[in-house]
């Protein structure tokens, strides 16, 4: 049976291929385990595509004509500047998000100043780069992905038919990479897709919602293949104790995790070592305490080839098992040795032999030289160490000084030797060239003769490293053929620079690595694809975890923002996003634990340097009931403080005795300023604690109120009461400064268009029904064809206004939109009741037929209040009606509060203020009301209420509607905006809000 298992990384590939090979028996045919990328190459070589894939070596040397062609500080870049890196992280960017120099342009003649010149200079560098890559006939990575998913649906693929794919781990796809998964979907016979995402944390998990919905939308290939979507849940087979971590870190509404079922462990140690060596005893007693097997405990970092070391140091000396990958080939001494022979390529002065004669590879053909140096007086920018030996040589005579006369020559002579070997490699010429000189040069010093008389592990280390290096060699040469430079001169220091770049991506064999049994390191990004009984969780230090994206000095949010805005889509990822998906990989990292999570952090102490552990860590603690050590101080006293910022400082933590204590000093007024900052902070926190208004804290007093007042709306709707009953600070956002409740960009439609799109439908549909008097519909094929006929119209618009969002996306939405339609015909028939529809898109006042709702509350005195609104239908019958509202959602849970009398006016405003005009428009009738479910195609059980139920009453009383009403208005007009939200999930103002999640648990702790 013909397998693809997909990967998000080759360590992750590896991983599952010996997961596959061990369940085969230790037999695996076929490729096992793959990468996207690699998948793509197997594709387009069984459809005989002679276009070659450039390698990352020929990216970076395209990207640096690129760079020169569009001239300014981009021109003339080393290959491994810093800009030179940023350069290709943005072209590598825009042709994963196939954002063309054009786009670029246009997005660019919105803005001005700086961010128009960054652009248009990444413009320039883009086109220079696409029209290199045509003139060289070859594909980068994202083109290469896109031919090989036309290849894949022209059935082309290895081994003909493809039996089974899986995709594991794998969390988001660029348009190129969607692509081939699409492809290769739609090739298997069966699917299998694990996405990192948990359903009950979507805030979290956000970054992986469009790949979730994108699998979800797969409708018409569900109908010829099995497509199975796995998510993994907080109770799919986890402890209670971590479940309630994972539904409480990073601002989640959890509760504090039970007494028992699970472990979480702080294993903080003094720097890095001392982390290390304490997540090794938190291993240990996971061994021994627990009765957990090595192999059932894996250890993820941040950045795992830094922590490799000292953890497998530490794990190995009590005894444990640890498999954390061989070391970087660029790190082995060797290489390091022959790295800096290049660098010093030419006449060798004083300090390069001094270095020469203290290598273990080359010091004991040069004894003494630093001594013989130092007696001929050779010194740096006075030319070569060999002459100044020689003409120390030459100006001693005597036979008593023979003996120093031949040893200054038999090291000027050997220092000479050493310039001829290293004398074509200080000339430009062409990575060919480079790559057979520097052969030449290994063999000449018989490198691996030397390496061979060392230990037999050492050695096998140092000859894997030299193989390594010549091969990166290699890559460096075929790189610049693939680029079209393979006769191109290049300079000895770009070619150093492209060899170091060339040995990243080389990584040496661990021969004291055991093959199984077992401690497991990876990192974030391969967390996800390996749950374990057990996690240690490294590098949880403030600052480092989640790991922070790398500074992009070329495309910058202004930038980002205008491209997206341009396409009509996230083509390119802002700050927030990143940061974003930096959580949800540390999130899933802590996922991956079933049943104990180590955190560990260098902390400061003895023989460390540390710090605090990161927010998200002392979250997960705080969740489980383990309080994180405290942190000693590190800062002095104001009577110790021996600089300004360090007497600031302590002024600010002294409140207003250190303020007082700085008086007439120059620092008085910067301190008595960060006095009153710090009140206002005490202030509103305790405003927020408290969950009350005050000044600084949602209290709006003076004349900011009478600008308030001219901002309120003269007829007020139930949503916008509802917004201030469920977060003050939203409402206060919306109605008075009218900020947009816009949905980040997104290749699929918005919910809100798909929402308006599906009334619009239901609306025509419904009408054209009854205007024939064909109501209620049978829910047959007939009416469902109806339905679609209608949905046509309105799709049609929908498209032709660019509100279904990435037409690519939207050919699976659209399916699913219409499949949904079906369902919601069959309900129309099944839940009918006998009720026939007598209002549909019902508006009262807000300039409509009907006036709008008038409420006053006796005694309250003064106008009263008005609201207006728009009710989606009522179905009635002689004596009884029914208010439905539509929601564009799966499930109704969250909706059914609202239907609850007891929510009247307290959360729930909409259905009363729909009843009530309902009631007016149809007198008469028991109410009832309830919410249809569009995407469940479900109604929720109905409120009902008798006709004339006093808490429906306009003129209002004690308890009533309308008295909650006027007490809300009445709030927001006097200003009153408290910072406690009832839940923060979804909320599109949390960049703003600086309480996103606490008032929320406050507001739960206080109910």
């Amino acid at each position: 049976m013909s397998v693809l298992h997909l990967s998000p990384s080759s360590l992750a590939a590896a991983r599952a291929t010996r997961r596959m090979c061990d369940a085969a028996g230790g037999i695996l045919f076929g490729p096992g385990a793959t990468t996207l990328p690699r998948a793509a190459a197997l594709a387009l070589a069984a459809a005989g595509d002679r276009r070659p894939v450039l390698t990352p070596i020929a990216e970076r040397l395209l990207v640096l004509e690129a760079g020169e062609a569009a001239g300014g500080p981009l021109a003339g870049l080393a290959p491994d500047a810093g800009l030179a890196g940023a350069l290709a992280r943005a072209i590598g960017e825009l042709r994963r998000g196939e954002v063309t120099a054009d786009d670029l342009r246009r997005a660019g003649a919105e803005l001005d100043g700086a961010p128009a010149r960054r652009l248009a200079l990444v413009a320039d560098a883009l086109a220079a780069y696409e029209a290199r890559l045509a003139d060289a006939g070859a594909l980068d990575a994202p083109a290469a992905l896109r031919a090989a998913a036309t290849a894949v649906r022209r059935k082309a693929w290895p081994e003909g038919r493809l039996d089974r794919l899986e995709l594991d781990g794998i969390g988001a796809a660029g348009p190129g990479e969607w692509e081939l998964v699409a492809a290769l979907v739609a090739r298997a016979r069966s699917t299998r897709v694990r996405v990192p995402y948990v359903p009950e944390r979507p805030d979290v998990c956000k970054p992986a919602e469009p790949f979730v919905r994108r699998i979800e939308s797969l409708h018409e290939l569900a109908v010829t293949s099995d497509i199975e979507l796995v998510l993994e849940g907080l109770d799919d087979g986890r402890a209670p104790r971590l479940a309630a971590v994972l539904a409480s870190v990073a601002g989640g509404a959890g509760e504090r995790a039970p007494s028992g079922g699970g472990l979480v462990v702080a294993a903080p140690g003094a720097g890095a070592a001392g982390e290390a060596e304490a997540a090794a005893d938190a291993v240990l007693s996971l061994v021994e305490r627990h009765g957990l097997a090595p192999d059932e405990i894996l250890a993820v970092a941040p950045s795992p080839r830094r922590v490799a070391p000292p953890l497998g140091a530490a794990l190995r000396a009590r005894g444990i098992p640890f498999a954390g990958g061989g070391p970087a080939a660029g790190h082995a001494p060797v290489v390091q040795f022959v790295l800096g022979l290049l660098a010093v390529a030419g006449p060798l002065e004083r300090s390069h032999a001094a270095r020469l004669a203290g290598s273990a590879w080359l010091g004991a053909e040069l004894p003494g030289l630093g001594r013989l140096l130092e007696r001929a007086g050779a010194l740096d920018g006075r030319g070569s160490a060999a002459a100044a030996l020689r003409r120390r040589a030459a100006a001693l005579t005597g036979g008593r000084i023979a003996r120093e006369r031949a040893a200054l020559t038999a090291a000027a002579r050997r220092l000479e030797a050493l310039e001829a070997i290293l004398a074509p490699l200080a000339l430009p010429g062409p990575a060919r060239v480079h790559a057979r000189h520097l052969a030449a040069l290994v063999a000449e010093l018989g490198l691996r003769r030397r390496a061979a008389r060392g230990p037999l592990d050492v050695a096998a280390r140092d000859l894997e490293a030299l193989s390594a290096l010549e091969e990166a060699a290699d890559d460096v040469a075929r790189g610049a053929a693939l680029a079209g430079r393979a006769d191109a001169a290049l300079a000895p220091a770009a070619f150093a620079a492209l060899l170091r770049r060339a040995l990243e991506a080389r990584v040496l064999s661990a021969p004291g690595d055991p093959a199984a049994g077992a401690v497991e390191l990876v990192g974030l990004e391969e967390a996800a694809c390996a749950p374990a009984r057990a996690v240690v969780l490294l590098g949880c230090g403030d600052g480092a975890f989640p790991p922070a994206a790398p500074a992009e000095p070329l495309l910058r949010d202004p930038e980002r923002l205008a491209v997206n805005r341009i396409l009509h889509r996230g083509a390119l990822a802002v700050a927030g996003a990143r940061r974003a998906e930096a959580v949800h990989r540390s999130f899933m990292a802590m996922a991956a634990a079933r049943e104990a999570l180590v955190l560990s952090w260098p902390a400061p102490g003895p023989g460390g340097d540390g710090g605090p552990p990161a927010p998200l860590a002392v979250e997960a603690l705080a969740a489980a009931g383990v309080a994180p050590p405290a942190r000693p101080p590190r800062e002095p006293p104001l009577a110790a403080a021996r600089t300004r910022r360090a007497a600031l400082r302590a002024a600010a933590r002294a409140g207003g005795a250190g303020a007082a204590a700085l008086a007439g000093t120059a620092l008085a007024g910067r301190a008595g300023a960060a006095h009153a900052r710090g009140e206002i902070e005490r202030a509103r926190r305790a405003a927020v604690l408290a969950g009350l208004p005050a000044p600084h804290a949602g209290a709006i007093d003076g004349p900011a109120r009478e600008r308030l007042q001219e901002a309120l709306p003269a007829e007020w709707s139930p949503s916008q009461l509802e917004a201030h009953a469920r977060c003050p600070f939203q409402a206060f956002l919306r109605t008075t400064l009218g900020l947009p409740d816009d949905g980040e960009p997104s290749l699929d439609i918005e919910v809100r268009d798909e929402g308006t799109l599906l009334h619009a439908v239901l609306e025509r549909f419904v009408s054209a029904r009854l205007a024939r008097g064909a109501w209620p519909p049978a829910g047959g094929p007939a009416d469902q064809a109806e339905a679609r006929a209608v949905a046509a119209e309105v799709l049609a618009r929908f498209e032709r206004e660019g509100r279904t969002g990435d037409p690519a996306a939207w050919a699976g939405r659209r399916a699913a939109v219409l499949h949904r339609l079906d369902r919601i015909v069959a309900a129309e028939a099944r839940d009918h009741d006998g009720l026939t529809p007598r209002l549909l898109e019902h508006a009262f006042g807000g300039g409509a037929e009907a006036p709008a709702l008038e409420l006053g509350a006796p005694g309250a005195g003064g106008a009263p209040v008005k609201l207006k609104g728009r009710i989606d239908r009522v179905d009635a019958a002689p004596g009884r009606l029914l208010v439905v509202d539509y929601k564009n959602a799966k499930r109704g849970e969250r909706y059914e509060e609202l239907l609850d009398p007891e929510s009247f006016g307290v959360s729930s405003f909409q259905v009363p203020a729909y009843l009530m005009a309902a009631a007016r428009a149809l007198p008469g009738r028991r109410l009832e009301a309830t919410f249809a479910t569009l995407r469940a195609a479900e109604r929720l059980d109905p409120v009902v209420l008798e006709a004339g139920d006093p808490r429906l009453a306009p003129e209002g009383g004690p308890g009533s509607f309308a008295a909650a009403v006027v007490d809300r208005v009445g709030r927001i007009r006097r200003g009153e905006f408290p910072i406690v939200s009832q839940g923060c999930a979804h909320c599109p103002f949390g960049a703003v809000c600086r309480f996103e999640g606490i008032a929320a648990r406050r507001s739960e702790d206080l109910a």
